[in-house]
This record gives C-alpha cells, sequence and structure tokens, in this order.
C-alpha cells in the first residue's frame, strides 16, 4: 500500500481493519456471528477478544493509537489529530499518520498489501 492509497482511504472498516493489523498489531478475524473481531494478549499472555473498534470513526478510540504511538517513541503523535488541516476527521487524522510512520519505517509486518 502506498501513501497515496493510505491518504485516500476513508473512514470506515478497511481504514479500521489496517489500523487494527498494523498498528495495533492485532489479529483480525471475521466471525459468522459476531463480525469483525480483534484478537490480542494481555500481559498475562491471554487472548482478548473483541469487537474491531472504530479506530477512523471515533476520537476517543483513536487515542488508543496516540497513545501506542507515543509509547513506541513518536511524541509528536500527541498533535497527529490536526494533520490534514481539515481535510480529514480528527481520528481519521490519526489513523492515517499512524498508518505512514509505521509504512515509513518499514515495520508494516509483512507488508501493506496483506488483507
Amino acid at each position: 500500500m502506498t501513501e497515496e492509497e493510505i491518504l485516500a482511504m476513508k473512514p470506515g472498516r478497511e481504514l479500521n481493519l489496517k489500523v487494527a493489523k498494523k498498528v495495533m498489531r492485532h489479529e483480525v478475524i471475521t466471525d459468522e456471528i459476531f463480525g469483525d473481531m480483534e484478537r490480542y494478549t494481555d500481559k498475562d499472555g491471554s487472548s482478548i477478544y473483541g469487537a474491531l473498534q472504530p479506530y477512523s470513526e471515533d476520537i476517543s478510540t483513536a487515542q488508543l493509537v496516540v497513545e501506542l504511538m507515543i509509547d513506541l517513541g513518536h511524541s509528536d503523535a500527541i498533535s497527529w489529530e490536526h494533520y490534514g488541516n481539515g481535510i480529514y476527521t480528527q481520528a481519521e487524522a490519526i489513523c492515517k499518520v499512524a498508518l505512514l510512520t509505521i509504512l515509513a519505517s518499514g515495520d508494516g509486518k509483512g507488508g501493506f498489501d496483506d488483507k
């Protein structure tokens, strides 16, 4: 996935999936009953499942992305909501900059083209 493709993504499922996989490093599965689910491992090593979070649609949820990126050494993540000067919603901007940062670092864990 290129920078242009990331910037062209609209808030919603596909952008949320990319953020869950590439930024948050969660496994994402689609369940017949529950729909899109994220799985991550907690501090005790237990698997935790939950609904795919609306990272690109909800500013409160996008703050989880900011917190993780700050923990990874990107202190400027605190201001990513202003990226694009109003072209993007705050949550969308945070998600796109996080993906662009991961892409630039070459740390896409398997590339950005996988689903």
